[in-house]
């Protein structure tokens, strides 16, 4: 996705769920432009998600509301970002929103920007690179905006050529996996690194 990103006119989407795929064919068929659509290897996620909001052009889907941390996933890390909101939940006094993004390209701007702005705490979970895939585009939405005092943290892949195996077993070497995320959320209290926005 990050690849294709470069190229004007195109709409990237990812589906959260097999179910969300198959809106996603018919959605595009309609579209009449052209659209790249990623599906993880692998499969769905085990957690079943019941919220399915219709289509639209751009939109990303907010799945759970909170107030003290953004979650921002897309495609099959959209159920890990769930299941990790909740053992947050769980462990700490906060309460954490959960975005699916849908679309890397547009990016819908204005919803991820309300929820930065209501949270300050960011963090994005991709199965891509970190470089121009769903982590670029949310600190360009933060730098654009000029937010201040935003503190962001970026799971994706790292600007590498990554090993061979199984979806698990990379996701645990690279810090993926949701026990990895979670542990170093709650045992480190501060991971965020704190975005300075360009003047």
């Amino acid at each position: 996705m990050a690849f294709f990103r470069l190229i004007p006119n195109l709409t990237i989407m990812a589906p959260k769920d097999f179910k969300e795929l198959e809106e996603m064919l018919e959605f595009a068929v309609n579209l009449n432009k052209p659209v790249i659509i990623r599906y993880p290897r692998g499969g769905e996620d085990e957690l079943k998600i019941e919220t399915h909001e219709k289509i639209e052009f751009g939109k990303a889907e907010i799945l759970k509301e909170g107030n003290d941390l953004s979650i921002i996933g897309i495609g099959k890390t959209v159920a890990k970002a769930l299941k990790i909101a909740n053992k947050i939940e769980e462990k700490e006094n906060k309460t954490v929103e959960v975005i699916n993004a849908r679309f890397l390209k547009p990016i819908d701007k204005q919803t991820i920007k309300e929820s930065i702005e209501k949270t300050k705490n960011i963090i994005t979970i991709e199965d891509g690179t970190i470089i121009n895939g769903l982590a670029t585009a949310i600190q360009e939405i933060i730098i654009e905006n000029n937010l201040q005092g935003v503190k962001i943290k970026n799971y994706a892949y790292p600007d590498k050529f990554i090993k061979h195996g199984e979806v698990k077993e990379l996701e645990k070497i690279y810090g993926l996996d949701e026990d990895s995320i979670i542990n170093e959320i709650i045992s480190e209290g501060e991971v965020y690194e704190e975005i300075t926005t360009i003047k």
